[in-house]
C-alpha cells in the first residue's frame, strides 16, 4: 500500500477529534481561553444541548484586530513560546489546537476587542476556512460563537447523545468550573432559560452552597494544609461524614486551576475517612492543590485532565493527612450524630449502580414490600416486618423446616446474609436475595404502570425538600411524568429546589433525603440503550432502590415472604438487569461430588 500525505482539510479534522469529542468539548476550550484572558465574568449560551449553538461571553482583554487571522492557525499561541515555557506553565491552554480545532468541525464566529480599541472586529470560519472579517462595534472582552457542530463530519455527529444528556454534561462541566474559580462570575443559559449562576464573589463555599444547597454546604470542614519541603499545598473542602454520596461524581480536583481526574489523589481522599465513610459510599469534596509548575506535566492527554507528578508520594500523603487532621476536628467536637451504619450493599456479581447505606438508624424491613404495597390500600394479611428483628443465627430444625414447606420449595436457612438456601425436591437452591426482591418489585412497578390509577401514592406528612445540582435539572423535567406514574409527586419550588410531595406505598416507611438523592442521582446518570425504553429503565433504578439489599440479615418471616413472592413472580430466574437470581445443585451432582452412590444411606 501506497504511503501518502493526507489533504488539509482531513488532517484538519482528525486532529480536532483529538480535542473536540462533543459540546462540552467546545465549551471547556473556550471558557479555559477566557479564564486565561482574566475574565471576571463568563456568559454562556446553548442550544439543542450544544450542537446548534455554543455561544461564550467574557468581559477579559480580548484580542487585536490583527491577531484574529491568528488565532485560528494551527498551534498558533500568545501562552507560551517555547518548550521550555511548559516547565513554569500560568495558563489553561497552551497548545494552540482549540480555536482551530474548533473551526474545522464548526462554523465559528469571533468577535473581540480590547480595552484599548475604540472598536471590535468580527471573523468568521466555516470548515477551517477564514470567510470574512469586519469591523464592528463590541464591548472589551470576546465572544465566540459555534454553530453546527460536527455539520461536515455527520459521523461523528451521529454519535452525539440526546439533547438533555450533553445539556447536562455542559452542566456539569460549567458547574465545576465555577468551584474552580469562585472569583469568576458564571451564567449558563439554554434555550433562554437559565440552568445556574453564580455570583464571583470569591467564596467557594457560596458557590457550593448554590450547587449543593445550604445542607452540603453547611456540612462542608475546610482543609487547609502545607508541605513545607515541597512548597506544595492543598485546601478545599469535604463533607463530614454524615454527609455521603453514592458515587464519586461529587468530587472535584483542581490542580494549580485545572480541572483534573487523579485517581491517586480521589484514593488518598477516601483513605483519610477510614472507618468513619460507610461503605460503598463517598465523600462530597473539593481539593484543589497548588504545586510547583515544574513537578507536574501537564501534556499528557489531549483535553488535558490528566497529569503527571513528579513526586506522587507527597501529593498522596499531603492530600491524606490534610483530610484526616479535619475529620479529627469535627470528631473531636462531636459535629455529627454517632448512630450506627446500616449494613452495606455488597453486590456480589460487581453490578453497578447499587447503594449502600448512609450512616443513619437502620431497619431491616424498612425497603421491603408486599406483591400489593402500591394499591392505595394494602391489604390486611399482610404482616409488617418487625424493624430491628434480624436473622436468628440458630440452625433450623427438619421439623421446623417441614412446617414451611410451599409447592416444595423449603426454606433452610440465609447465607452469609446475602443468599438464601433453600430445597425444591430434590435441588439446592441459592437464591440472591437482592436480585429475587429487584425482581418481585420490577414485577410490581411494571403491573402498576400498565394499570396504573393514580392511587399508589403515600402523601408525606411534611414534604421533603431537595436542593438538587443545576446539571441534573435539565433532564429531571423529562423524569418527573414517569415517576410520577410510580407513585413519586415532585413539585419544583425555585431553579433547583424541589419538593417531595408523594412516594410510593412501599417507600413510605423511613424514607429520607439520602434515599431519594440516590435514586434521581441514578436516574439523572442513566444513558439508556437506543431501543430501550426509558420508563423501562426507571423502574428497574426504583425496583433496585427499594430492594432489600446483600449483607442485609433477614429474620425468618422475612425471608419466608421473600421465597413465597419470588416463587410467584414471572420471570423470577432473572434480575431486571438479567443476573440470574438462583442457582441450583441436583442431588446427583452432590451425591457424585461425595462419592456416594445414588440413594445411599449412611455409612
Amino acid at each position: 500500500m501506497t504511503i501518502k500525505i493526507l489533504d488539509k482539510n482531513t488532517a484538519e479534522q482528525i486532529a480536532a477529534g483529538e480535542v473536540i469529542e462533543n459540546p462540552a468539548s467546545v465549551v471547556k476550550e473556550l471558557v479555559e481561553n477566557a479564564l486565561d484572558a482574566g475574565a471576571t465574568r463568563v456568559d454562556l449560551d446553548i442550544e439543542k444541548g450544544g450542537k446548534n449553538l455554543v455561544s461564550v461571553t467574557d468581559n477579559g482583554r480580548g484580542i487585536a484586530e490583527k491577531d484574529l487571522p491568528l488565532a485560528f492557525k494551527r498551534f498558533a499561541t500568545s501562552k507560551i513560546t517555547a518548550l521550555g515555557d511548559l516547565e513554569n506553565l500560568a495558563s489553561l491552554g497552551f497548545r494552540g489546537e482549540a480555536l482551530p480545532s474548533i473551526a474545522a468541525v464548526a462554523r465559528v464566529t469571533l468577535t473581540s476587542r480590547t480595552k484599548e480599541a475604540l472598536s471590535g472586529s468580527r471573523i468568521t470560519v466555516e470548515g477551517g476556512e477564514i470567510t470574512g472579517q469586519e469591523e464592528t462595534g463590541a464591548p472589551p472582552g470576546t465572544r465566540v460563537q459555534v454553530r453546527d457542530l460536527f455539520y461536515n463530519t455527520p459521523g461523528r455527529l451521529k454519535f452525539l447523545r440526546a439533547d438533555n444528556v450533553e445539556t447536562t454534561r455542559i452542566s456539569t462541566l460549567v458547574s465545576e468550573m465555577a468551584l474552580t474559580n469562585p472569583q469568576t462570575a458564571f451564567i449558563l443559559r439554554s434555550g433562554g432559560r437559565t440552568l445556574f449562576s453564580s455570583s464571583g464573589d470569591g467564596s467557594l463555599l457560596h458557590v457550593i452552597g448554590s450547587l449543593y444547597g445550604s445542607e452540603a454546604a453547611a456540612a462542608m470542614l475546610e482543609l487547609d494544609r502545607k508541605d513545607i519541603s515541597t512548597g506544595c499545598i492543598i485546601n478545599g473542602f469535604i463533607s463530614a461524614p454524615h454527609m455521603t454520596k453514592s458515587s464519586r461524581r461529587w468530587i472535584t480536583l483542581v490542580v494549580n486551576g485545572r480541572l483534573v481526574k487523579d485517581p491517586m489523589i480521589v484514593n488518598a481522599l477516601e483513605r483519610g475517612y477510614e472507618d468513619i465513610l460507610p461503605r460503598q459510599r463517598h465523600p462530597l469534596a473539593i481539593l484543589k492543590l497548588t504545586v510547583p509548575p515544574d513537578v507536574i506535566d501537564v501534556n499528557v492527554h489531549p483535553a488535558k485532565i490528566e497529569i503527571r507528578f513528579q513526586k506522587p508520594e507527597v501529593i498522596k500523603g499531603l492530600t491524606f493527612k490534610a483530610v484526616k487532621m479535619a475529620l479529627q476536628g469535627v470528631q473531636k467536637h462531636s459535629l455529627w450524630p454517632e448512630a450506627p451504619a446500616r449494613p452495606p450493599y455488597r453486590d456480589p456479581a460487581g453490578a453497578t449502580s447499587r447503594k449502600s447505606a448512609t450512616r443513619e438508624e437502620w431497619k431491616p424491613g424498612r425497603f421491603f414490600g408486599s406483591a400489593s404495597q402500591l394499591d392505595s390500600h394494602p391489604p390486611q394479611e399482610y404482616k409488617t416486618l418487625s424493624p430491628g428483628k434480624a436473622a436468628d443465627p440458630e440452625i433450623v430444625t427438619g421439623r421446623e423446616a417441614a412446617g414451611t414447606s410451599l409447592s416444595e420449595l423449603r426454606l433452610i436457612g440465609q447465607f452469609m446474609q446475602s443468599y438464601l438456601v433453600a430445597q425444591k425436591g430434590e435441588q439446592l437452591l441459592l437464591i440472591d436475595q437482592h436480585a429475587a426482591h429487584e425482581r418481585i418489585n420490577y414485577h410490581q412497578l411494571k403491573n402498576q404502570d400498565n394499570h396504573s390509577s393514580g392511587t399508589n401514592k403515600a402523601q408525606l406528612t411534611i414534604p421533603l425538600t431537595l436542593d438538587l445540582p443545576a446539571s441534573w435539572c435539565e433532564r429531571l423535567p423529562l423524569l418527573l411524568p414517569l415517576l410520577e406514574q410510580a407513585g413519586f409527586k415532585l413539585d419544583r419550588v425555585a431553579d433547583n429546589r424541589y419538593q417531595v410531595k408523594a412516594v410510593p406505598f412501599a417507600f413510605r416507611e423511613n424514607i429520607n433525603q439520602s434515599d431519594l438523592y440516590d435514586l434521581i442521582e441514578d436516574l439523572v446518570a442513566a444513558e439508556n440503550e437506543p431501543d430501550q425504553d426509558p420508563r423501562d429503565s426507571i423502574l428497574i433504578t426504583i425496583a433496585c432502590h427499594k430492594s432489600i439489599k446483600a449483607g442485609q440479615a433477614l429474620s425468618r418471616e422475612e425471608m419466608e415472604q421473600l421465597l413465597r413472592q419470588w416463587e410467584k413472580t414471572p420471570q423470577a430466574g432473572y434480575c431486571p438487569h438479567g443476573r440470574p437470581t438462583v442457582i441450583s445443585f441436583d442431588r446427583r451432582d452432590l451425591d457424585k461430588s461425595f462419592q456416594r452412590s445414588p440413594g445411599e444411606g449412611g455409612g
